[in-house]
């Protein structure tokens, strides 16, 4: 008898331990981190994270529960005006829209882009009707040629090309050397496609859909006219970074991990940006699949996923920004300090062991 009454003494105070516990203990923070990306092969290191569970799953162990809003953008300068205004915590975007929108934002109270690690080099190219005889860029004189809206990543290295090569350029009608029509990718594509333009300049998976549908032909890699350049970086809020350091930076650990995924697990990767990109392109997944294959494995345009955020890769950040100043793309020139928050890489990279 004494045994029984032993034992349930022991589970009530086994239940009330526990009914104290359900009470009483931390609560996780409940959280809406918004990302934006565009439906390129440059920013696979975003659907790897999401699609994975990656950050719902690290970030309940620094007790918060989170949803995650996910934002698609057909390039940069557009997905930039919405971080500008606060819509995005998150972005993974060209360097030099998020250099515009630092340049703009400085001072006014606006969220700023701050760069917190490196997604792609390289990566775009020029694709040219077949019709058209392209020999070097003195042929393009006369030319209609379609890219991203100014700020963006492809704008500048075509403006900064054909200046190198004393071509001028303007809008239809402006007389100049060149004509540039911007516009997003799938518009872009189309326009190609209808003759309305002689080539673009755009960056994976386009150029390779152009070509496996028969519209162009790779003439020049974005690689060839600007060596080795930076393309698309991982940005965070400094808004977001000041209230969840301990988030942020769980952030940049999970992309640097999703870029060795990318290099390593070739194969996952592949069926990963499949499944992403056709939906956001609304093709079927085994044409995306072929696409994504040559701009993955056969790296027709040089595209490179660097896991650390080099000092090359900064430098020539800070190069884009001058670049952006001489092209009047931005009205004040940003300092490295403006543009980056490298102590929150940098501890990132600590805790990883790096």
């Amino acid at each position: 008898m004494r045994f029984y009454k032993a034992l349930i003494l022991a589970l009530v105070i086994i239940i009330l331990l526990s009914a104290t516990y359900v009470l009483f203990a931390p609560k996780a923070e409940k959280l809406v981190i918004r990302i934006g990306y565009q439906p390129s092969t440059h920013q696979i290191a975003e659907f790897i994270i999401v699609e994975k569970g990656w950050l719902i799953e690290e970030a309940s162990k620094l007790g918060y529960e989170i949803e995650i809003e996910e934002y698609v953008f057909p390039s940069g300068p557009p997905e930039m005006e919405s971080f500008m205004s606060g819509k995005l915590d998150v972005a993974y975007v060209g360097a030099t829209p998020a250099i515009v929108e630092v340049s703009q934002a400085l001072g006014k109270g606006a969220p700023l882009a701050k760069i917190v690690g490196s997604v792609n080099l390289a990566g775009s190219a020029l694709v040219v009707r077949f019709d058209f005889n392209y020999t070097n860029p003195e042929s393009l004189k006369g030319a209609k040629v379609g890219v991203f809206p100014p700020g963006s990543i492809q704008d500048t290295i075509l403006k900064h090309w054909l200046k190198l090569n004393n071509l001028t350029y303007g809008p239809p009608e402006s007389g100049a050397d060149v004509s540039i029509v911007k516009g997003g990718p799938q518009e872009l594509v189309e326009a190609l496609a209808a003759k309305k333009v002689d080539a673009v300049l755009l960056p994976d998976p386009a150029p390779q859909i152009l070509e496996a549908k028969g519209i162009g032909y790779i003439a020049v890699k974005s690689s060839e006219m600007w060596l080795n350049h930076p393309c698309c970086v991982l940005t965070i809020s400094d808004k977001f970074i000041s209230e969840h350091r301990d988030l942020a930076k769980l952030i940049v650990k999970l992309h640097i991990k999703a870029q060795k995924f990318i290099n390593e697990h070739v194969n996952e990767t592949i069926e990963i940006a499949t499944k992403r990109l056709s939906k956001d392109w609304g093709y079927n997944e085994s044409f995306v699949r072929m696409v994504v294959e040559k701009s993955l494995v056969e790296k027709v345009t040089d595209l490179i996923f660097p896991a650390e955020l080099s000092q090359d890769t900064i430098n020539g950040i800070m190069s884009y920004a001058q670049v952006l100043y001489e092209l009047g793309n931005i009205p004040t020139l940003p300092s490295q300090s403006d543009l980056f928050d490298l102590s929150l890489y940098n501890e990132a990279l600590a805790e990883l062991g790096g």
